[in-house]
């Protein structure tokens, strides 16, 4: 089989609920296929292979590293894994798509990135939505000067968790909150819409147990530039977001949307409102073609780790802002 029609071998280190979103997008990937699903439950890993067709199911993530047939691996794993299982899978030399947040600290970046690097693997964090045309779109307007100089990014994504069974997402010790469960996503965007890195973070939060359940916070990023965003757990559904520029307005919904929803972009500008909305899309589906493609040809993944410690400097600014009640410097 040639290079250019050859499958990247996956396999899933862990049976978690966001399987049900990436597998199918996965199996739907012209350029990847499942192989195998990992738990540390032989029972579990032999449910979850049959459920999505995997042939082999591993009785623990050691098992599937150890596999040399296995060639990347997704990693959904609990938060405060994600580094750990990282660095374990590009040492066992296989290319590596780790759930956000990749690493709950920014400096776990740096010993990552040189491990990937010595096994000569790409590692990159999941933000599934950078893969959506609706954003290549966005930038697209953005660089055609269709809203003057962006000087706002409003964000939002909220949906109200279960609470009647126990939940990752409410377990600091499991790097659980909003804002790494939900907030990185905004932090990401208005990191990559203003195109550089904020200067300073404030924001407030309800907290239960511990645990950020909702947050708003703004960032700025200097020059007359903010994101304000807001996110949480415990209420919702909204997933939103709008650029302000110094001539008009571009705004999205359903941003973190489900796979196969349209994707509309509203432009309001002193001519009025204007309307586009791109055919639905499995941004899943796209993540795992430009990775695996990546891999396939040798090149570096789409978003380089740099992005990653980024992205979590500003979320740990975000959560010192909260528990220190000030303004914290990035």
């Amino acid at each position: 089989m040639s290079e250019a029609t050859r499958r990247l071998k996956w396999g899933v280190l862990g049976a978690a609920r966001i399987n049900r979103r990436f597998l199918p997008g996965l199996k739907a990937a012209y350029n990847a296929e499942l192989v195998g699903i990992a738990s540390r439950s032989a029972e579990k890993a032999r449910q979850a292979a049959d459920q999505w067709g995997a042939p082999v199911a591993y009785d623990s993530y050691e098992a599937m590293l150890a596999d040399p047939q296995i060639e990347a691996v997704y990693i959904p794993l609990p938060n405060s894994l994600h580094i750990e299982w990282a660095t374990k899978a590009a040492w066992a030399g296989k290319h590596v798509l780790a759930e956000k947040p990749l690493a709950l600290q920014p400096e776990e970046i740096a010993p990552l990135e040189a491990v990937a690097r010595q096994n000569n693997v790409n590692v990159m964090e999941a933000f599934m939505y950078r893969f959506h045309p609706q954003q290549a779109r966005v930038r697209e307007l953005l660089a055609a000067d269709a809203i003057g100089q962006p000087r706002v990014i409003r964000g939002t994504f909220a949906f109200v968790m279960a609470t009647d069974t126990p939940n990752i997402r409410s377990k600091p010790e499991l790097g659980g909150g909003a804002t790494w469960d939900v907030g990185c996503y905004p932090v990401n965007l208005s990191r990559w819409m203003f195109g550089k890195e904020p200067v300073s973070a404030y924001a407030q939060a309800t907290l239960k147990n511990g645990v950020d359940f909702s947050v708003a916070a703004v960032l700025d990023f200097g020059e007359g530039c903010r994101a304000v965003l807001d996110y949480g757990l415990d209420y919702g559904r909204r997933s939103f977001y709008e650029i302000i520029g110094t001539k008009g307005t571009l705004s999205v919904e359903n941003m973190w949307q489900e796979p196969g929803t349209p994707a509309t972009i509203y432009l309001r500008d002193d001519k009025g409102l204007t309307t586009e909305e791109l055919p639905p899309m499995n941004h899943f589906r796209l993540e795992a073609e430009a990775f695996s493609q990546a891999v396939l040809d040798g090149h570096p993944a789409p978003y380089p780790l740099s992005d990653s410690a980024a992205n979590s400097r500003v979320c740990v600014a975000i959560l010192e802002s909260i528990r220190e009640g000030k303004v914290v410097t990035v």
